[in-house]
């Protein structure tokens, strides 16, 4: 779980939460036909076991982890044609939103990595 925490690999982070999911909800071992219980019982083996808290930690951490990077996939959209209204929608959100939200990823790399970013590729995306 900590290698999990700490390697800020998504599949990781995910993995951690999905095996607390399924063995949330699998079956009970002690009820049911025998054959029931010998597949709940390999179905278990094959799950860590994992706390509420460490998947907790671990949603969180996926969920931040993925909407850092969001801003790539905005931009990657941008260029295939999509517009401001299509990328809010894809996302849940307003296009203003989406815009505003792409605006200020690019302006964070801009201040901390601007030896690593290509503003005038990323700005180039922004306007309609």
């Amino acid at each position: 779980m900590e290698q999990a925490l700490n390697s800020g690999d998504v599949h990781e982070l995910l993995k951690v939460w999905e095996d607390f999911n399924r063995g949330e909800a699998s079956p009970g071992i002690s009820t049911g036909s025998d054959q029931a219980r010998e597949a709940a019982a390999h179905f278990l083996t094959e799950v860590s076991e994992v706390a509420a808290l460490e998947a907790l930690r671990a949603n969180a951490k996926a969920v931040d982890l993925l909407t850092a990077r969001r801003w790539y996939v905005m931009k990657s959209a941008r260029e295939g044609g999509a517009t401001w209204a299509q990328i809010g929608e894809a996302l849940g959100i307003t296009k203003q939103a989406a815009h505003d939200f792409y605006r200020r990823k690019i302006e964070e790399q801009e201040k901390y990595l601007p030896d690593l970013h290509d503003t005038a590729a990323a700005r180039a995306v922004l306007e309609d």
